[in-house]
């Protein structure tokens, strides 16, 4: 029978007619991987096994057996790399006639397959169609990881972003300790190689504490950090068993039972390193790349805690005298009106270095300054730095709260003992409640000046308003 022609460029012919072995060999050369299964069912219908009836030389390859060896041999008996989802497919292809469309990971091979299981035939028939799809695999994780690890960045830097340092510090920490899963997650803060401060996250679920200052110094682990990172600015300890042999004291105190790897990273501020950022126990099957993570939450973490730095300092400036460190008048102030809001008991000290301006005369401003300095130490050893201001050249105060009168006076007996070489006035008070604490003040301050009149009264020099 002559051949119908289509009109146009390109014809076909609707009888052509194929023999089976010209359909097995267009099955032989498809450029992936297949092969055509009857199932074998039991009296009830459960499938047990496959029998091959067709496999192209590119399947054999993925099972390790020939073509002809597999051809009339079952599933079962044929093919290591045995997955028990394959009957669950080939009974929806086979009896069913649904398509499926999965992914696996075929081990002997180290590939990532991707399989049409298909309907063929008649029921009880399926031909399953496999495509290596390892590179595709291998793009779309590493896609998955980028963006795993930009999502972490992120989530991170918006958390940092806050006015309370501490607290911003903390959610990053626990940001990044529940990602990679980590037992701790902490921020050491170091000067050289002592440690400065730190942040901690620890994980609900761990019982290990972080290590305490005095391991860190005892240990020198920052050294030890430093000699891991051999400059550069990360650094994972996979394993951290090998350190018994050659530190088993650190290993055993520090390590055993309760880090089993870690991760470092470098905090700089310029070239400077001022800390480091160290996650404890963390995920071995993490899905992003965490030595990007910690790096870049490395650099802003950095800037925050310089910025922190710096405005603390800038904090401790605004309120405290710098020849001496004790709050100045602007801080005074402040606890002033704080204390008025309360209703606690009070301390009030008030004293003034007697003269003064003859030993800047005489010995000159650099002498002056150091009786002032030395003066400051006394009393703020006495009452608490934290308590005490300098509030005029030579006129310091402390406010006191909390304190009982009895233990006031002492505190007052015992800086005039500290002070015996040094000529000064003192004036004191004491009141139950700090509401009142102007009019404690002003007796105190009255009080100092009486003592400073009979220092000049006795030792024959100017009058009081003179010094």
């Amino acid at each position: 029978m002559p051949a119908k022609e289509t009109e146009g460029k390109i014809g076909y012919s609707f009888d052509t007619e194929l023999s089976n072995s010209d359909i097995l060999s267009m099955l032989g050369e498809l450029p992936d991987a297949c092969c055509i299964f009857k199932v074998l069912t039991d009296p009830f219908g459960t499938v047990k096994d496959m029998l091959f009836l067709f496999a192209n030389e590119k399947y054999a390859q993925l099972t390790g057996f020939s073509t002809a060896e597999l051809i009339g041999s079952t599933f079962y008996t044929t093919v290591n790399n045995q997955d028990e989802d394959w009957i669950k497919f080939s009974y929806q292809a086979a009896i069913l006639r649904q398509s499926s469309i999965n992914r696996s990971y075929n081990t002997q091979h180290n590939l990532w397959l991707e399989f049409w299981a298909v309907p063929v035939y008649q029921k009880g028939f399926c031909a399953y169609i496999i495509h290596d799809v390892t590179a595709a695999k291998r793009d779309e994780d590493i896609k998955d990881l980028q963006s795993n690890t930009n999502k972490l960045v992120i989530e991170c830097a918006k958390a940092g972003s806050t006015s309370d340092f501490a607290k911003g510090i903390k959610r990053v920490l626990r940001l990044i300790g529940q990602t990679l899963e980590a037992d701790r997650v902490y921020v050491v803060r170091n000067d050289g190689n002592r440690v400065v401060d730190r942040h901690e996250w620890i994980s609900k679920s761990s019982s290990a504490d972080l290590p305490p200052k005095k391991i860190f110094e005892k240990y020198d682990l920052i050294s030890s950090w430093n000699r891991q990172l051999k400059g550069k600015s990360f650094y994972i300890m996979h394993d951290t068993s090998p350190i018994a042999e050659v530190q088993p004291e650190m290993y055993n105190e520090y390590l055993a039972g309760k880090c089993s790897r870690y991760a470092i990273s470098v905090l700089k501020d310029k070239d400077e390193r001022i800390g480091f950022l160290v996650a404890d126990n963390f995920s071995n099957e993490l899905r992003l790349d965490i030595g990007e993570v910690m790096e870049t939450v490395s650099v802003f973490l950095a800037a925050q805690i310089k910025n922190h730095e710096l405005n603390q300092e800038l904090r401790f400036i605004g309120g405290h005298d710098a020849l001496t460190g004790l709050g100045n008048r602007y801080a005074l102030n402040q606890q002033l009106a704080l204390l008025k809001e309360m209703s606690v008991p009070v301390g009030v000290c008030y004293t003034d270095i007697n003269s003064l301006k003859s030993i800047n005369d005489g010995q000159g401003h650099e002498a002056g300054d150091n009786l002032i300095r030395n003066t400051a130490y006394l009393f703020g050893s006495i009452f608490k730095k934290k308590f005490c201001y300098r509030f005029g050249g030579d006129e310091f105060i402390a406010l006191v709260p909390e304190v009982s009168e009895d233990k006031f006076a002492e505190m007052v007996e015992k800086f005039k003992l500290k002070v015996r070489d040094v000529a000064i006035a003192v004036g004191w008070e004491w009141i139950e409640v700090s509401a009142d604490v102007n009019k404690a003040i002003k007796l105190a301050d009255e009080e100092m000046y009486k003592d400073k009149a009979r220092y000049y009264k006795s030792h024959e020099r100017r009058h009081v308003n003179n010094t």
